[in-house]
This record gives C-alpha cells, sequence and structure tokens, in this order.
C-alpha cells in the first residue's frame, strides 16, 4: 500500500477506485477519528468505489503512518495542514471529505479555512468541542484522558468496558481486532492529541463553512450529543442531517449501506 511524505511524517492511505476507467471520477477522502485508521471504513469501499475514487487516509501517527516522536505537538492547525499537504501530494484539487468523529471537527475547521479544497463535507458523529462533560467520559475512573491512555494502553483503552454479549463470539471477534487495530498506534501518540481534545471547539466555524455539508448524526452520543447535531445542521449553510439510531457513537461499520447511500444522494445532488 502506499504512503506520500506530507511534511515530517509518511502518511499511508488506501485506494480504492471500481469506476469506468475510462471516465473521470471524484474524489472521496475518508478521514477516521481518535485512535482508528482506515480499516475501520473497509466495508464502506464496495458501494462507494463503485462511483468514486476512495481514498482512506491514516491520520499522523495512527495505523500505518508514521509518527514525529513524543514531543509533537497536536493543534487543529497542524491536523488542517497535513490533510492540505496530503491532497498537494496527490495532486487532488479538491475531494468530498468524510470526517469521522475528531476527523469531523477537522473536516469543519478544514472547510472554513481552505473551502476550495473541498466539494463537500460529510460529518460522521462529529463533536462541535470536546469540553468538560467529554473529558468526564473520556477519562473514566482516571485523573485525566491522558492518564487512562497511559495506564490502559490502546488496545486496553477501546476493549475496557464489558461486551454486550461475551458468549456472541461474533462480538468477541470484533472487540479482538478493534484492540490490535488501536495496538498499531504508539501510546504515546494517543496521549499526545488527547492534550488536544480539551481544547477542540468548532462551533463558531459553522457559519462559515459554505461546503453541501451531510451531517451523519448519532441518536445517542456522550460525544456528539444530537442537540449539538441538529445545531450544526441549522448553523451551516445547506447542511442537511441523517439521524442513526440503535448503535451509539461508533455507528459507522455497523450501518455502511445507509451512511453511504446517504453520501452518494447528496454528492449526486451537487450535479
Amino acid at each position: 500500500m502506499p504512503s506520500v511524505r506530507t511534511g515530517d511524517f509518511d502518511c499511508f492511505y488506501q485506494e480504492d477506485d471500481f469506476t469506468d476507467p475510462w471516465l473521470e471520477t471524484d474524489s472521496v477522502l475518508i478521514q477516521h477519528g481518535f485512535g482508528r485508521n482506515g480499516n475501520y471504513w473497509a466495508n464502506w469501499v464496495p458501494p462507494l468505489a463503485q462511483h468514486y475514487r476512495v481514498i482512506r487516509r491514516d491520520m499522523r501517527g495512527h495505523g500505518g503512518s508514521t509518527d514525529s516522536g513524543p514531543d509533537y505537538r497536536w493543534s487543529v492547525e497542524g491536523l488542517i495542514e497535513d490533510i492540505v499537504l496530503f491532497l498537494d501530494a496527490l495532486e487532488l484539487d479538491a475531494v468530498h471529505y468524510v470526517g469521522e468523529s475528531v476527523g469531523g471537527p477537522t473536516g469543519i475547521a478544514l472547510a472554513a479555512s481552505h473551502p476550495e479544497r473541498l466539494k463537500s463535507l460529510t460529518v460522521v458523529s462529529g463533536p462541535l468541542r470536546l469540553d468538560e462533560p467529554v473529558q468526564k467520559f473520556l477519562r473514566g475512573r482516571f485523573p485525566d484522558f491522558p492518564t487512562a491512555l497511559r495506564e490502559l494502553g490502546p488496545g486496553g483503552y477501546v476493549t475496557q468496558n464489558p461486551l454486550r454479549d461475551p458468549d456472541d463470539p461474533l462480538e468477541r471477534a470484533e472487540r479482538e481486532w478493534q484492540r490490535r487495530e488501536w495496538e498499531r498506534t504508539n501510546g504515546y501518540v494517543l496521549e499526545g492529541l488527547s492534550r488536544l481534545t480539551p481544547h477542540v471547539d468548532v462551533e463558531e466555524l459553522l457559519p462559515r463553512v459554505s461546503v453541501p455539508t451531510l451531517i451523519l448524526a448519532p441518536a445517542d452520543s456522550p460525544l456528539a450529543p444530537l442537540s449539538d447535531q441538529v445545531k450544526m445542521r441549522e448553523r451551516i449553510p445547506d447542511a442537511r442531517i441523517e439521524v442513526i439510531e440503535g448503535h451509539g457513537h461508533n455507528f459507522h461499520p455497523h450501518e455502511p449501506a445507509r451512511c453511504t447511500a446517504a453520501i452518494h444522494r447528496m454528492i449526486q445532488s451537487l450535479g
């Protein structure tokens, strides 16, 4: 799989395009959230790649991408710059951006600062802010979010909650897969990124988002409350919303057909 030099790290990405090779097609860039990587989106590829060039990019230090060491200082501006440099490296003028969880507010900030690089924006379980109520959820029984990550490790953090049905082999298999994927990221990378999270707040940027926007909103998420999802739809011009019930914050692996159909409808409506 390919990677490109993006600033001071090598950015790993996966690319799929099942469209007719003689046609020019739009590109969809999928940006995962905290601790995850492009593999989380594998079941979105078949329906999307029939129509678009689909690129799944691993964030700095996540999955197959290299990191910049334990002293790297994360910032929203840095996350945006990493994406812009990635687009430049692939010679992509503009893409349909899909951002999940932390990738959502990153996409909002990108749309506000570089609207010319986006043809559309899709926010998947994207929080408006990661303030104290969210931090309380993220840190659990530990004094803060970085300490939770350091004590549990990436794989331990993502698998700390009990299984809904310990006797379900599919649930156990999914849990072990998640552990393995999170452990591909060094703990200091997640600790560093976690220190940025209390400072993330993109609400004031919403009116500046001028690209067509789709909000795929969880009906019940402690990280992205539905009230904030509705506020996003109300304050972003030309935004639409689809609420996904029954799966909580991480609904996207369980609803690939519905989510990708919503994205395809939006893109097709742009003409």
